[in-house]
């Protein structure tokens, strides 16, 4: 046979298993046929190139389990993600702790807060209104160490205060009703006045009488004032007619009720700053006609 280069030679047809090829083996010329080259091959290990494996499944993922072996990672549920087990040890697949597994803060932008801390920073952040001032904080509550300035927020649900008060900040200011339906006629469906406290009437005959007072006291609601009390009269023979003083406040005209000891049958009118007390018939009731008499009243009226 002419000699050939191994390039020069034709190409062979798909092995079928019955070819042979000559090898030395021991100082002799053998042959050796396909399967006695695949039957000693067996599964190619890693320290060889190879993986050690000889099947998998769907989503099998391999990982080093030694520093000379591959180990397969079988595929779980959907939703896991894989996790580093440490240095030296397996991975796994498991649920992200957002406690261990997650660094960094999250973006506004991506529907965090931008803030690492319950603050006053991710309280403005989260709702978009400015606290200026306020840099209280705890562990778990947001608390405000000074007063913030919220502009016009809208609660929804019921609010509770649980320690201090609701406080008025500006005068004339209150609750407004304007939700209501109000009767014909309305003027204001703005609640913006309350106080209550002790009434100090006087003599406002022009006299200069003293009063015994007890238990004189007052409540006001918006601007509906309502006195009571007991005033007792000196001994006197003053013939100018019995009034006496209101709350430092102008009265709207009104009649009230008086209870006196003296059985006289006796009625008050209530106007500016001062009521006036009649007898039956619209009668004058001076100050002698009560001299030393206990007067029993309850006023109210409408401040304007």
């Amino acid at each position: 046979m002419t000699n050939k280069t191994i390039s020069a030679l034709s190409s062979a047809s798909t092995i079928v298993g019955t070819e042979v090829l000559p090898i030395v083996q021991s100082s002799a010329t053998v042959k050796v046929s396909v399967a006695n080259l695949t039957s000693g091959l067996g599964t190619i290990i890693a320290t060889k190139g190879g993986t050690g494996q000889t099947s998998y499944a769907v989503g099998d993922l391999l990982y080093a389990d030694t520093i000379t072996t591959l180990a397969k990672l079988p595929d779980v549920a959907t939703g896991n993600a894989l996790i580093s087990g440490g240095v030296s040890t397996a991975p796994s697949w498991g649920k992200i702790s957002l406690t261990t597994h997650v660094s960094g803060v999250l973006p506004i932008a991506n529907g965090g807060t931008n803030a690492s801390t319950a603050s006053i920073t991710s309280f403005n952040n989260i709702t978009g209104y400015s606290a200026s001032g306020a840099t209280g904080t705890t562990s778990t509550n947001l608390v405000f160490s000074t007063s913030p300035s919220i502009t016009t927020p809208t609660l929804v649900g019921n609010a509770t205060l649980s320690t201090g008060n609701l406080v008025q900040g500006t005068a004339a200011k209150g609750i407004n009703f304007t939700a209501n339906t109000p009767a014909a006629g309305m003027t204001s469906q703005l609640l913006n006045w309350y106080e209550e406290g002790t009434w100090t009437p006087t003599d406002a005959s022009g006299a200069g009488l003293s009063l015994t007072l007890t238990n004189c006291k007052y409540v006001r609601i918006g601007t509906q004032v309502t006195l009571i009390g007991r005033i007792t009269y000196p001994v006197t023979a003053n013939a100018a007619q019995a009034r006496i003083s209101l709350l430092n406040s102008s009265a709207s005209q009104g009649s009230f009720s008086v209870s006196c000891s003296a059985a006289l049958n006796l009625y008050g009118y209530s106007s500016g700053t001062s009521a006036w007390i009649f007898g039956a018939g619209q009668s004058v009731i001076t100050n002698a006609n009560l001299s030393g008499a206990e007067l029993d009243l309850t006023i109210t009226y409408v401040c304007t």
